[in-house]
């Protein structure tokens, strides 16, 4: 790989794509498009204003005594209809005389006072209309163009396409604030199912951790039990030498059972923190990982380099489990027939930060299944239940304050995980493990 740095980098703000930036880039665009038609409605109101304006004026300047009804609808028809204008010409007393596009009503149901309607009724919706229309535009005066007399006033507002761009800001805030609820509503349920998906994969890993120390206590027990019942004579020193071995194992799932309580309890509080020596833990989960390969039937080589680290605080118990769910997975994840995990420890200075760098050439981890990874229940065993990584993911970053994230992985050639975890002041000291092989 080119530049394995900026890899890395992508791979450790890859979990956050998905839900963040995404999120953000939403309501980035959403203000952006807010403002945009802001500036947008702005303008054509200014352009609509402008035009009412001026088709008032064409209008008041054609209008003359002279004229017929059928020339006076001619100007309504062709001018005043065609620009949409809403227009009422009054008497010198502000009686309606004539009127056109008078539409009343409310947000959503609009209603047009019929032009031949001389009701009562209509009449005082257009006055309603008029003293609306004056608080917006002057009324202009209509002269005879002759002597200069007054014949009435032109009463005009604005056109259904100004109301309309009015109502925008009010209909796209609607939209956002739907958005906003949705998109609530759709992460408050990703929790819940995370949540959900938590808990039952925490039971189920729970059964599964208890559940290997006490088959293995009962088939002890029932050895035990077939040493004395037999009917056989019984060497006393091979049987001495018997119930130790007995003894010694039972007090070692015993241990692991006390291990395996330890950690569940200590979930979902807030664990103590004390300095430990990283690369001592690393070599206890090696240990113990290399005791148990045999039994699974893999030839697998766990080389561990130990680099000269400061202590840094953490809590041994949690800590050693994030290392045994990496091992476990890569373990997992090794077909071949010559498996290697590779485990590094070193310490950035500049950074402050011990770096675990945890590698296996297994099969690798595809595109797809890179970004969930981490989230609770989900898995791509054929036996698993989705929650190693979650609860590591858990302990470094909530409880110790670090960062664990996917390095590098290619298909059929392995995966890399990278663990930064932040450093103590003491100063460094040297390599605490010896490099080992299964």
């Amino acid at each position: 790989m080119a530049n394995p740095a900026f890899y890395r980098f992508l791979m450790r703000i890859r979990p956050f794509t998905g839900r963040y930036v995404l999120l953000l880039a939403c309501i980035a665009g959403f203000i952006w498009y807010a403002q945009y038609s802001r500036t947008v409605i702005m303008q054509l109101q200014e352009e609509s204003v402008s035009v009412t304006q001026t088709y008032a004026e064409l209008i008041r300047t054609a209008i003359t005594e002279r004229m017929n009804n059928q020339e006076m609808n001619v100007i309504f028809e062709e001018i005043i209809r065609k620009a949409n204008i809403p227009v009422v010409i009054t008497d010198t007393s502000w009686n309606p005389v004539m009127w056109r596009n008078i539409v009343g009503g409310t947000f959503f149901h609009r209603t047009e006072v019929p032009a031949h309607d001389t009701s009562g009724e209509a009449v005082a919706k257009v006055r309603a209309k008029m003293a609306e229309y004056i608080k917006s535009y002057t009324p202009k005066v209509l002269y005879l163009s002759e002597t200069q007399s007054k014949l009435g006033y032109l009463v005009f507002g604005n056109s259904e396409l100004i109301y309309s761009l009015s109502r925008m800001p009010y209909i796209e805030a609607g939209l956002v604030a739907a958005f906003i609820f949705f998109a609530f509503l759709g992460y408050q349920n990703i929790r819940v199912t995370e949540r959900s998906n938590l808990w039952v994969g925490l039971a189920k890993e729970t059964a599964h951790q208890l559940g290997t120390p006490i088959s293995s206590l009962m088939g002890w027990v029932e050895y035990v039990g077939s040493l004395t019942n037999t009917e056989e004579p019984i060497d006393p020193e091979d049987f001495v030498k018997q119930v130790h071995a007995v003894t010694e194992n039972m007090g070692n799932d015993l241990l692991r059972l006390r291990k395996v309580t330890s950690r569940f309890s200590q979930i979902g509080s807030v664990p103590a923190l004390v300095a430990c020596d990283i690369n001592e833990v690393l070599n206890d989960a090696a240990v113990y990982f290399r005791t148990r390969l045999p039994f699974l039937g893999k030839h697998i080589e766990i080389r561990l380099t130990p680099g000269a680290l400061p202590q840094i605080h953490a809590n041994k118990q949690l800590i050693e489990w994030v290392f045994e769910n990496l091992l476990k997975n890569s373990v997992d994840a090794i077909v071949k027939v010559d498996g290697l995990i590779e485990i590094k420890t070193e310490y950035l200075a500049g950074e402050k930060i011990v770096r675990i760098s945890h590698a296996d050439n297994g099969k690798g981890i595809s595109w797809e299944d890179q970004k969930k990874i981490f989230a609770p229940g989900f898995t791509t065993k054929k036996r698993g239940w989705g929650l190693g990584l979650t609860l590591a993911k858990r302990i470094v970053e909530d409880y110790h304050k670090g960062k664990i994230y996917l390095s590098w992985t290619q298909k059929d050639k392995g995966t890399a995980f990278c663990i930064d975890l932040p450093a103590g002041q003491d100063k460094p000291a040297r390599g605490g493990a010896g490099t080992g092989r299964s």
